[in-house]
This record gives C-alpha cells, sequence and structure tokens, in this order.
C-alpha cells in the first residue's frame, strides 16, 4: 500500500423499533437499521416486530441497499 492510509467511511447504525421507525430511518439516510422481535427485544418503549413482520422489513431494507442487524 506504498504508505497511503486507508479510511473506512463509518456506518450510520439507526434503530427501528417498528415499521414507521424503519421508513423514517432509511428516509433520513442510514445505512444499516437493527431491529428485534417482540420475544427478543429490551427496549420497553418499542414495540418491536412480529415475525411476518421481520420478513417485511428486512425485504424493504434490503431493497432500498440497508443492511439489517438482528439484535
Amino acid at each position: 500500500m506504498s504508505g497511503q492510509i486507508k479510511r473506512k467511511t463509518p456506518e450510520l447504525l439507526a434503530p427501528a423499533g417498528d415499521r414507521e421507525k424503519l421508513i423514517q430511518a432509511i428516509r433520513y439516510g442510514a445505512d444499516a437499521v437493527y431491529l428485534s422481535t417482540r420475544d427478543f427485544g429490551l427496549r420497553a418503549a418499542s414495540s418491536n416486530f412480529s415475525l411476518a413482520e421481520l420478513k417485511e422489513a428486512v425485504a424493504y431494507a434490503h431493497a432500498a441497499g440497508v443492511k439489517v442487524y438482528l439484535a
């Protein structure tokens, strides 16, 4: 690499506790979102996703070129 420093661009990771928050996170430029199901999410204020909703959320995010992390 002949002394060049390779810089990585930070990834903007946003929480998405429901479909509306997922859409807003993507609309405002998130590179990635993190989601959870109702059975496993630890964020009390979040409604989280059912398994069927999770499948739709992942498809929506991937169609927009956004990564998904499942917490």
